[in-house]
């Protein structure tokens, strides 16, 4: 195998990883944005109508429904762009390992990573957390919306479906994001992302 091939390669990895890294904090900045900005608006709202009136919970319905879609995209692009990151660094600690084992076997005080099979889902990644905070606000913006419907609609608002909306939705959020991640990391890259090829052990 040429060794030039594979320098080119790790050369490319490694600024597809910068790429996923930089992708990540721009999709965490997006959804900090939004869900400010959509807080202060529906803040903004309450104090021009001097209060809860009708038109204060449409619109309150409205704005948190478009930021539950919106957030919940984004953290579909979340869990999608810490799979890619996974599949580029495997790549790059196995090319690391390749020249480490048969280019230079002498260096025996390697300092960085060779793994590669590690998983998607690390509950001590910072991403999980990254992760964590996204189903949280998308969630948070769900019961908001379950909230502001009643009133919309001429009833009372109720407490107890808006707490309920915000534990299933952040629930399904959590457990399904981990499913995903869990089971994509297992596949090859190409039987992950493609559906081509056989899964990996």
């Amino acid at each position: 195998m040429s060794n030039e091939y594979l320098m080119k390669e790790y050369e490319l990895c490694f600024q597809q990883l910068r790429y996923y890294d930089d992708r990540n904090t721009n999709l965490l900045k997006y959804l900090f944005s939004l869900t400010s900005a959509i807080a202060t608006a529906q803040f903004a709202v309450y104090k021009f109508l001097q209060g809860p009136s009708l038109d204060f919970f449409v619109c309150q319905a409205f704005l948190s429904s478009i930021v539950f879609i919106s957030t919940l995209l984004l953290y579909l692009a979340l869990l999608q762009n810490r799979l890619y990151f996974v599949y580029i660094a495997r790549q790059l600690n196995a090319i690391r390992g390749y020249l480490m084992e048969n280019e230079a076997p002498q260096f025996r005080n390697n300092q960085l990573y060779t793994s590669t099979d590690f998983p998607a889902l690390k509950p001590g990644s910072v991403h999980t957390f990254q992760l964590l905070g996204a189903a949280f606000l998308s969630s948070l913006f769900a019961g908001i919306s379950a909230y502001s419907f009643y009133p919309s609609v001429g009833k009372l608002p109720c407490v107890a479906t808006a707490s309920l909306t915000f534990f299933l939705v952040l629930i399904t959020e959590i457990i399904g994001g981990m499913v995903y991640l869990s089971s994509a990391s297992k596949k090859s890259a190409d039987h992950a992302i493609h559906g081509q090829g056989a899964a990996s052990s």
